[in-house]
């Protein structure tokens, strides 16, 4: 009796040391692309109601943010609990921003991109070449079990990401932009996270709402005019758009040149100098400003590049 009392303790013991060591086996298999993959899977492909605080610079910006991933046609709902009203609309591939204070318009994007990188919502593949994605260790984040990930530039020429996944459902729960001295320089949070079967009701009340124009269509667009242009630009980045154009608040022509390595993206403006235009600015946060005159022009670099980078670029434009 006590024999194949033993036996069975044994017997149970060594079904929970393979149970054990497979579980660890599968985690060691999902490494730091594995967890960035299925991050930009749950941004994707769940529907979810939450809150969140966005912090950059001196400001704390409270949110509410709802998706539903729909079978035909997803759809994304991005809304300022503070301050003037301001909501970022996606259904399907076209986003409308709706602003109390300023003209709303249309953009042809897949996702929300106001606080997150459209890239998260990518594979990391696309990201490879720039980037590392490693594993941290574990956390709770909203009372939950997090994966941490470190999201590190392959130079010293672009910022890097710390984020905490879900561990169950693979959703975002908290993300930090470095600088390249390892400040904080932008953060996101959720305070409240609700992951349902079906799409939350907010967004079946908006989905007959009128989309505003695309901003491609309100803007009148031709190809840049001005002699000087970008010379040089970080490694991986490479020129997504280059126009001419009139500035919305004012009726400045600029020559405007779009940056991106995948993840971050900075802008190239090019304008005429005039007597009330403002040189030599340089304020650097999560988004960078650098100004400075080239002979008759004013050259103006804003976007998620460090200081001395965002220097060096307006420095080339020749």
């Amino acid at each position: 009796m006590i024999t194949r009392l033993y036996q069975s303790l044994i017997a149970a013991a060594a079904v929970l040391f393979m149970s054990a060591a497979s579980a660890q086996e599968t985690q060691k298999e999902i490494d730091g692309e594995g967890w960035f993959d299925r991050m930009s899977k749950a941004l994707t492909s769940l529907n979810f109601e939450a809150s969140l605080v966005h912090v950059h610079g001196d400001q704390i910006e409270p949110y509410q943010w709802f998706q539903a991933a729909g079978e035909t046609q997803s759809q994304e709902l991005l809304m300022r609990m503070n301050g003037p009203d301001f909501r970022i609309l996606r259904v399907g591939s076209r986003v409308a921003h709706f602003h109390t204070s300023a003209s709303n318009y249309s953009l042809r994007a897949d996702s929300v991109s106001a606080i997150l990188p459209e890239a998260f919502t990518k594979p990391f593949a696309n990201l490879k070449d720039t980037y590392q994605v490693t594993i941290g260790g574990g956390a709770r984040v909203l009372g939950r079990n997090a994966q941490h990930l470190r999201v590190i530039s392959r130079d010293n020429q672009r910022y890097s990401y710390s984020l905490w996944v879900d561990r169950s459902s693979g959703m975002l729960l908290k993300m930090m932009m470095h600088d390249q001295r390892g400040d904080i320089v932008e953060q996101m949070q959720l305070t409240s996270l609700s992951i349902r079967e079906d799409s939350p009701g907010v967004l079946k009340e908006v989905s007959d709402l009128e989309m505003p124009p695309l901003l491609s269509d309100l803007r009148i667009l031709n190809k840049p005019g001005f002699p000087v242009k970008p010379g040089w630009q970080p490694q991986g980045f490479e020129l997504i758009t280059k126009q001419s154009h009139n500035l919305v608040a004012e009726s400045t022509l600029v020559d405007h040149y779009l940056f991106s390595d995948g993840l971050t993206e900075y802008s190239v403006y090019i304008a005429r100098l005039t007597d009330d235009m403002e040189t030599d600015v340089a304020l650097s946060s999560s988004q960078t400003l650098f100004t400075m005159r080239y002979n008759d022009y004013l050259i103006t670099v804003v976007g998620q590049v460090p200081l001395s980078i965002a220097q060096r670029i307006a420095q080339e434009v020749r």
